[in-house]
């Protein structure tokens, strides 16, 4: 089973953060190891400092993020793919991607991911939007952190998003019931 390790990162480097974030890109990138694989490094738009930054690695077995003296990890956070992502695949295409932590009760997941589905058949197709993944934690238990990172072409779109057709918004409404916290965050990917 692969884990995804989602980390907050803060910059603590002298140089530029864009200068250390393409440095801490290229190091991921130029590795001839396959584990851990990177999937992306996000900067803010809304929900995190001007010097903090998301990352996101696939590894075959839980480790540490080994992140050089230019960054803290401030939060780290193990998952597994529920339902998407089906396999490992680089996020490149260009856009806002917002991350949705939430937090609720272990046996909500179930129902939740199936509502998730339920949802996107028609709300992916309805806008320029694509569902990235849905984590969950890799250990389960009576509270867990679950993560949805969602694609949108722009802002625009994001905006065109709040209005989906009444089925998939009937899903959303029913989702939404079983979490007990969500915080949002909009990215960029760096490219």
């Amino acid at each position: 089973m692969s884990l995804y390790q989602v980390c907050q990162l803060k910059h603590l480097g002298a140089q530029s953060f864009l200068a250390d974030l393409q440095a801490l890109k290229k190091r991921f990138v130029d590795t001839t190891d396959t584990d851990p694989t990177l999937i992306g490094v996000f900067t803010g738009l809304f929900g995190l400092a001007s010097d903090e930054c998301m990352l996101i690695i696939k590894q075959q077995t839980l480790g540490p993020v080994s992140i050089d003296s230019t960054f803290k990890v401030t939060k780290a956070h193990s998952f597994t793919a529920t339902v998407r992502p089906t396999q490992t695949q680089t996020f490149d295409q260009p856009g806002i991607y917002v991350f949705r932590f939430w937090t609720l009760p272990g046996s909500h997941l179930a129902p939740l991911i199936a509502l998730s589905e339920k949802a996107w058949e028609t709300f992916e197709g309805d806008f320029d939007t694509e569902v990235k993944a849905l984590f969950r934690q890799s250990t389960k238990a009576h509270q867990e952190t679950a993560l949805l990172i969602t694609w949108y072409k722009n802002f625009a779109a994001w905006e065109a998003s709040r209005q989906p057709d009444p089925a998939a918004a009937g899903y959303f409404k029913e989702r939404q019931r079983l979490i007990d916290q969500a915080f949002p965050i909009a990215t960029r990917l760096l490219t």
